[in-house]
């Protein structure tokens, strides 16, 4: 044991002592910085939020309160920061407010006409049509018409080779000719008591002979030409020249366009309210942006026992004759009474549920889903007998699936509401919204 620890003896020893020699330096620099004077302070900045609590050493005291005077204005520039923060949040929370509401279209509630009507679908047809024949037999020699072409009546459509026809008539001619001067030689003797009456009679009798053989045979030369019989279109051509035609030969057809009708057939409950003169509407798929006035025509006074409906024929007249050609598709819209100063509302607002019919307005951007009681109705509108008032706002597009109360928020520009009827001003500049492209506005029974 004293042996081992003589050995340890010199290894512990340099440490204890290098351990000293570190704790008297250590000691020594402490004192050498206490001793040291501190630095003054640097200054601050001016747009420090506050100033910090010490007390500078007394030497110092007057350098730093000169700047000390601009530092004043950092309230007010606290407050407008404050201020503009204030203003970034409304705008995010209104921003936020827009987001959360339902985007919709709307539309105003205005007063205007609608009709009551009765709705069918047809085909247009011509009161006069016809196919033309040659009245005599030959050789298309001319031409005259073609498919389309417009003509009046006494047009030439076209001419049969008429050579024979003519040396007949001219034959004719010169045999009339020659018994009317006999005839009238004898009718100066017969007056002068030279002749007999039965000699006379029989002048007489070959004058007549002669005279009608005349006018057949020119009768004859003139059905050489094919004449239109009446004013109308030419909607075909069945011949060509070089062609021989007879009595039996299609050479034209012929339509009368000035004259269009259509045909539909009314359910026999309202043989009561249609009447002769009724105003109509027709329009049509082909010509989506017209529509056409029309009025009843005829009615015929008897029920069809198989399918319980009568007919009645609507005339209809377009702008040019080949505006309305036959055979068109048409819907027909016989107007059976109209209301001047309806509540119209566009049929886009409607919303069906549960087989009632309903609408939502809305005010200060607050929607209430109201029970539509519906009257007249047309194509574009549908009148509101009572509950909503003309200028109620009510959603178009966007009600799919809303409720009642929802926050919603429109993305259309509103048409202006119409003004009185007693501001004339107003009202001429002011447009409703449910103009219709029909000259009497219908409606739906």
């Amino acid at each position: 044991m004293p042996l081992t620890a003589n050995r340890r003896l010199p290894s512990r020893f340099p440490l204890r002592r290098t351990g000293s020699l570190v704790a008297a330096l250590g000691i020594a620099l402490l004192h050498l910085g206490c001793d040291r004077t501190p630095p003054a302070p640097a200054p601050k900045a001016a747009t420090a939020p506050a100033p910090v609590a010490t007390t500078p050493p007394p030497g110092a005291a007057q350098a730093t309160a000169a700047p000390a005077a601009p530092a004043a204005p950092a309230a007010p520039a606290a407050t407008t920061a404050a201020a503009t923060a204030a203003r970034q949040s409304e705008k995010d929370r209104a921003r936020q407010n827009a987001i959360e509401k339902v985007p919709v279209e709307t539309a105003v509630v205005v007063r205007g006409p609608i009709s009551s009507f009765l709705s069918f679908n047809t085909t247009l047809e011509t009161e006069a049509a016809v196919d033309i024949y040659p009245q005599t037999t030959g050789q298309v020699e001319t031409l005259f018409a073609e498919e389309g072409r417009i003509v009046k009546a006494g047009d030439p459509l076209l001419k049969i080779e008429d050579s024979e026809l003519r040396l007949d008539a001219e034959e004719s001619r010169v045999n009339f000719e020659q018994l009317q001067r006999n005839f009238g030689r004898s009718d100066d003797l017969f007056n002068r008591k030279l002749v007999n009456k039965q000699d006379h009679e029989t002048q007489k009798f070959q004058f007549d002979q002669a005279r009608l053989r005349y006018e057949r045979a020119t009768l004859r030369h003139a059905y050489a030409i094919v004449r239109a019989p009446f004013d109308g279109v030419i909607v075909s051509r069945e011949t060509q020249i070089g062609a021989r035609v007879a009595a039996s030969t299609k050479v034209f057809s012929l339509v009368k366009l000035d004259d269009i009708v259509a045909r539909v057939f009314v359910p026999g409950r309202y043989l009561a309210i249609v009447a002769a003169d009724q105003p109509a509407v027709v329009t049509s798929e082909f010509l989506p942006e017209k529509s056409f006035k029309g009025w009843v025509k005829r009615i015929s006074p008897v029920i069809d026992p198989k399918s319980g409906t009568f007919k009645v024929t609507v005339g209809v007249r377009g702008d040019k004759p080949t505006e309305l050609p036959p055979g068109l598709f048409v819907g027909v819209r016989v107007i059976t009474a109209t209301r001047e100063s309806a509540v119209l509302i566009p049929k886009r607002a409607v919303v069906y549920e549960g087989g009632e019919r309903y609408v939502f307005t809305v005010t200060n951007d607050l929607t209430s889903k109201r029970k539509l009681v519906a009257g007249f109705e047309d194509p574009q509108n549908i009148e509101a007998v009572s509950g909503i008032e003309p200028g109620t706002e009510v959603i178009v597009v966007g009600h799919s699936g809303l409720k009642d109360g929802a926050s919603v928020r429109a993305v259309n520009a509103l048409a202006p509401i119409p003004q009185a009827p007693e501001d004339s001003a107003a009202k001429s500049l002011t447009t409703p919204p449910v103009a219709t492209s029909a000259p009497v506005p219908p409606g739906k029974l």
